[in-house]
């Protein structure tokens, strides 16, 4: 993968020793009492008395906690984790009348508004209604605001004002791979299933100016910072979210390493969208790259939508919604692969997994594609074991984020009962020889590495105290990789990050314990004390 920008400015050349106990995730040495940083890079790792024998200028600092890699997100939406820092978030809402309520106080202290998103990632089964709420809810407390409820970036809930702007009515019909949904009347609720239907409305949105998505990319920053993230790779960029990425760049002022990943607009050509990009995936330095083109192949398994094998439970010979159609996914396949574009797709139903390994196989025998790192996203829901072979012999990653099993994981309990007990089989993966990144989807989930970590161990879920599918733990030590060494290689950053070894980038975090030798309690309290990128501190809790 070629580079082509200029590097960010270097860190302060005055060599440092870092002193503690050091788990770097290098196979030469796993090990480490200290550390040599120069110049933003790790020269070298070993003993204390090594390091002071290579750079006797260097001065020593001890660690305040166990040093390890910093922390990759692998999937997570930067941008949003930032705007709805900004803006009314009500996720954790436990009634349709407490929806109501909090969305009626916020428009009343921020009168005027002609829109108002909200982010509202609940599920039916979180509220005490055992239902969402739709425009007949939102109206009499909105006025001539225009609501759009986001729901994880798939679904949205509107009101009137917002159905009436988009010109939505009885008469509207469903996009393809979307559904409006009505009443028995035929009339639209307010309720948009997944994104062709929810964009119907969103497209009507001002968007947001780029000096708020710095300020939210600013805010952003901080805050994962004090989680221990030192990357991530965002999917779904708009070309005016990228340019925000540039520009921070430009500015010195985009502390995360970005993979920035363009979000496909599949009712446009492939050739035609991707000469509009007019770059190539793996453009960059290790500040900013260009990474795989998003795709969205189905829905979600908390939402009901995702594609499966099986009816849903309650609606007979409804499998779930098919996004993007498997003619249109080959053609783009096959255009990436011949043009070095890497492809990441959002498949979470064992059927959207099967058909999209698949078309991957296709595309494969006319163009090689394991150098590109093909991913798909998410896969929770009884992926195969043919599947698992296939994306292990293909080279194809999973993206994969336990704390979303945590969330979600109840919710598809009780719609399935003891086949949820192979949610999210990262075991089986594992075992296959898949490449597990991890990530959290954030902001819809937790965030915290840590708390990944914890539930890739433990695959507790919200809401139980039994684990669901204790089978599909893995060991302490796959679970920090995840967040390490195969986020790195699915961020095509493997040379660079990803472990604590000599010439890598000086990217750091010191938590208050061993992640591989701690319990899964310790691991449950465990806190960052500090985060370094490139050799300059980030965070630290003072």
């Amino acid at each position: 993968m070629a580079g082509g920008l200029t590097t960010a400015p270097a860190a302060d050349d005055h060599p440092v020793i870092v002193r503690g106990r050091i788990r770097t995730m290098d196979d030469e040495r796993p090990l480490a009492d200290a550390m040599l940083v120069r110049g933003g890079r790790i020269v070298a790792t070993g003993t204390l008395a090594a390091m002071h024998g290579l750079d006797p200028s260097a001065r020593v600092e001890r660690a305040r906690g166990t040093v390890l890699p910093g922390f990759i997100d692998a999937h997570l939406h930067t941008l949003v984790v930032g705007l709805e820092r900004r803006r009314l978030t009500i996720s954790d809402a436990g009634s349709v009348r407490e929806v109501v309520e909090r969305v009626r106080d916020w428009l009343a202290a921020h009168p005027g508004l002609d829109w108002a998103v909200v982010g509202a990632h609940f599920h039916a089964e979180d509220l005490a209604e055992g239902r969402l709420p739709d425009r007949h809810d939102l109206d009499p407390v909105s006025g001539g605001t225009a609501l759009y409820l986001d729901r994880r970036t798939h679904d949205a809930i509107v009101n009137t004002a917002a159905l009436r702007r988009a010109g939505i009515d009885r008469s509207t019909p469903d996009p393809p791979g979307g559904t409006i949904e009505r009443d028995a009347g035929g009339e639209p609720t307010g309720v948009l299933v997944e994104r062709p239907a929810a964009d119907l409305v969103f497209a009507q949105i001002p968007p947001v100016d780029a000096d708020e998505l710095h300020a939210a990319l600013a805010e952003a920053q901080t805050y994962l910072h004090s989680l221990g993230v030192v990357g991530a790779a965002e999917p779904g960029l708009s070309p005016a979210e990228l340019a925000v990425y540039q520009e921070a760049w430009a500015r010195g002022t985009l502390t995360l390493r970005t993979l920035a990943m363009p979000l496909v607009d599949t009712a446009v050509a492939p050739e035609e969208y991707l000469a509009g990009l007019g770059t190539v995936t793996g453009f960059g330095d290790e500040r900013l790259r260009v990474g795989p083109l998003k795709v969205y192949f189905d829905g979600t398994g908390g939402f009901g939508t995702a594609l499966l094998g099986r009816d849903w439970p309650g609606r007979p010979g409804y499998h779930g919604t098919q996004v993007c159609s498997t003619e249109t996914f080959q053609a783009l396949v096959d255009h990436c692969a011949a043009r070095g574009w890497s492809v990441a797709v959002h498949t979470v139903g064992d059927e959207a997994v099967r058909i999209v390994l698949d078309c991957m196989e296709r595309a494969d025998k006319r163009h090689a594609i394991r150098d590109l790192r093909f991913s798909i996203m998410h896969a929770y829901l009884w992926p195969s074991a043919e599947s698992m072979e296939l994306a292990a012999r293909l080279g194809v990653v999973l993206s994969t984020q336990p704390s979303m099993h945590w969330r979600v994981g109840a919710g598809i309990a009780d719609r399935f009962g003891p086949a949820a007990e192979l949610l999210a089989p990262l075991r089986a993966w594992a075992d296959a020889g898949v490449r597990l990144a991890g990530g959290s989807d954030g902001p819809d989930f937790p965030m915290s590495p840590l708390f990944g970590m914890w539930q890739a161990r433990t695959r507790r879920i919200r809401g139980r105290d039994d684990p669901l599918g204790a089978h599909s733990a893995l060991t302490p030590a796959e679970a920090l990789r995840m967040w390490t060494v195969d986020s790195a290689y699915y961020c095509f950053a493997d040379g660079v990050r990803g472990s604590l070894a000599p010439g890598k980038l000086a990217d750091w975090v010191e938590v208050s314990v061993d992640p591989v030798g701690a319990s899964d309690d310790e691991l449950a309290e465990a806190a960052v004390l500090r985060t370094v990128v490139g050799g300059r501190e980030v965070y630290t809790d003072g």
